[in-house]
């Protein structure tokens, strides 16, 4: 298993834009890529304007399928405009 961390800061006031957006992408993107085990956006608590997108696939060629899926590349492109700043972690499984 692989999981993603990443983390997303927005630009200011963009909050429920990205909620908004969230909401809608997330479902569609998980029923296109049947390899997707967890795919979740989360608000942090105690940074402004900063989310963190929680992902898990069941092994590498899931996680190239979602990185070269259609759907990804259509979602990023509506999303980027509300980004400042990106950070992307993945790890493998221990555990």
């Amino acid at each position: 298993m692989i999981l993603v961390v990443a983390t997303v800061r927005l630009n200011p006031g963009r909050a429920a834009d990205y909620e908004t957006a969230v909401t809608e992408i997330m479902p569609r993107v998980r029923e296109a890529n049947p390899g997707i085990l967890f795919y979740h956006a989360a608000r942090s608590r105690d940074e402004a304007d900063t989310y963190r997108v929680i992902e898990a696939y069941a092994d590498q060629d899931a996680m190239d399928q979602h990185i070269g899926s259609e759907s990804l590349q259509q979602s990023l492109a509506g999303l980027m405009p509300m980004i400042a700043d990106i950070d992307i972690r993945i790890h493998d499984k221990v555990a």
